[in-house]
């Protein structure tokens, strides 16, 4: 019991310390894509822009400490846990970004699609775990594409962004096909709830378009632990 409680303190201390780069990532990476056509925006400390960065931010922090110790606590110190963490961890650093910038980078989007499927081609998650893998990461990006392809040409609009398909491939290619179905059911959930948070606490307008990745990414999460229970 005393060792079961060191390894979730050390993880909890693990979620807090990681949380500082991760939050730096954050902020670099999407400068480093737009390059010069990124200008971030300029705050002052009256600006209510400020204090919904600041929840933004102390949110990150706790989810991820939170899911550092809810993998300790599942898989105490076995390498399933190192492996939902740094899912967790990805996961949260996409949405934090889309949070902000309305961006999942390929360059977070497409490494966690692989090694979730390196982790299952490896027989880390039983034998048949490689192929519903393979099939999740297909169904992930063709379930989210098809419908917003076909909706987005009769509309005439772009309805979601390739990245968000990529982020659900990648799930997809870690949780396997059969979660997908709950992960966008909970990502909806967590979307409307964010949306409702935005708008009450953040100063968003109903109309402002509201990136999908954090209620994605939430869902993916979510669906880790329920299956692990």
């Amino acid at each position: 019991m005393s060792e079961q409680l060191g390894v979730v303190l050390v993880a909890g201390m693990v979620g807090v310390a990681i949380s500082v780069p991760l939050l730096w990532l954050s902020w670099k990476i999407p400068q480093h894509i737009l390059a010069q056509e990124y200008e971030p925006r300029r705050l002052t400390r009256t600006d209510p822009a400020i204090r919904a960065l600041q929840w933004q931010d102390a949110a990150f922090v706790v989810l991820l400490c939170l899911s550092a110790v809810l993998a300790a606590s599942i898989w105490g110190g076995e390498k399933e846990a190192v492996a939902a963490f740094g899912y967790c961890a990805a996961l949260l650093l996409l949405a934090r970004i889309d949070a902000r910038t309305h961006l999942l980078p390929d360059i977070l989007t497409l490494p966690l699609l692989w090694t979730g499927l390196l982790w299952h081609a490896m027989g880390l998650s039983g034998a048949d775990s490689l192929v519903h893998a393979v099939w999740g990461a297909a169904a992930g990006y063709i379930a989210l594409w098809l419908p917003a392809c076909v909706f987005g040409k009769w509309l005439g609009k772009v309805l979601m962004g390739h990245g968000d398909f990529k982020c659900s491939a990648a799930i997809g290619a870690w949780l396997g096909c059969w979660s997908l179905p709950f992960v966008w059911l909970l990502a909806s959930l967590a979307s409307i709830v964010l949306i409702a948070l935005a708008t009450r606490f953040g100063g968003r307008r109903l109309r402002e378009p509201m990136p999908f990745g954090p209620g994605l990414a939430l869902g993916g999460i979510l669906m880790l632990f329920v299956d692990a229970l």
